[in-house]
């Protein structure tokens, strides 16, 4: 459903029944997806790490994992892809209905302001304080804002909403950013990688840095 430019109204975001059947008792640990399905992975968790902050904000990256699972395996074929997404599917159905109560938002502006809310609390302050945050801190913020950026952008699409100049340039900067703050496995090589506590030994300093 599209929402009209500057309406203030929530619009139902339609969930359809795909080739998924039956029903599951129990809910499956949204973070364990079938082997082929391994790059929604990082949705979910960020699904559930922004849960608590904002549910409504956890249920549209929900909703864009099982829509990016459902294009990887339209038929469901693949190996459990057919009970995780029913599993997913019916947990949907539940926290549409429960997050849609006294919203007085769009999906869009939730997403904007939450995204700028996010970027705001955690990519600036660690950025911020870069001499004192932990590498894994910044390399997870920086991982989640762009998940958080391409739900938004989902969305914003599907309510004909154009995304806010703020965040396109708060997002250039991520985009950036998360190339140098790579998970690594030995050393980090990022330009703040000399304030990381591996990188101040005696035997690893020198012959880095000088």
């Amino acid at each position: 459903m599209s929402l009209r430019r500057g309406s203030d109204q929530p619009p139902q975001r339609r969930i359809l029944r795909t080739q998924t059947a039956g029903s599951l008792g129990e809910m499956l640990d949204s973070e364990v997806v079938p082997s082929s399905m391994v790059e929604i992975a990082p949705i979910l968790r960020v699904a559930n790490d922004v849960e608590s902050a904002n549910p409504r904000v956890a249920y549209l990256c929900r909703f864009y994992a099982f829509e990016k699972a459902h294009r990887l395996d339209l038929t469901s074929s693949g190996r459990g892809v057919r009970q995780f997404k029913t599993a997913l599917l019916q947990r949907l159905e539940r926290e549409n209905e429960l997050t849609l109560q006294g919203k007085t938002k769009s999906d869009a502006r939730e997403m904007q302001d939450f995204y700028q809310h996010y970027y705001r609390k955690y990519i600036q302050a660690l950025h911020n304080a870069a001499d004192r945050a932990d590498r894994a801190q910044l390399t997870k913020a920086y991982q989640t804002a762009a998940v958080l950026f391409d739900v938004l952008k989902a969305v914003t699409q599907t309510e004909s909403v154009e995304v806010a100049d703020e965040i396109l340039e708060a997002q250039a900067k991520v985009a950036e950013k998360k190339e140098l703050y790579r998970p690594y496995n030995i050393l980090p090589f990022d330009p703040d990688s000399q304030n990381q506590a591996i990188m101040r030994y005696p035997e690893v300093a020198p012959s880095m840095f000088n």
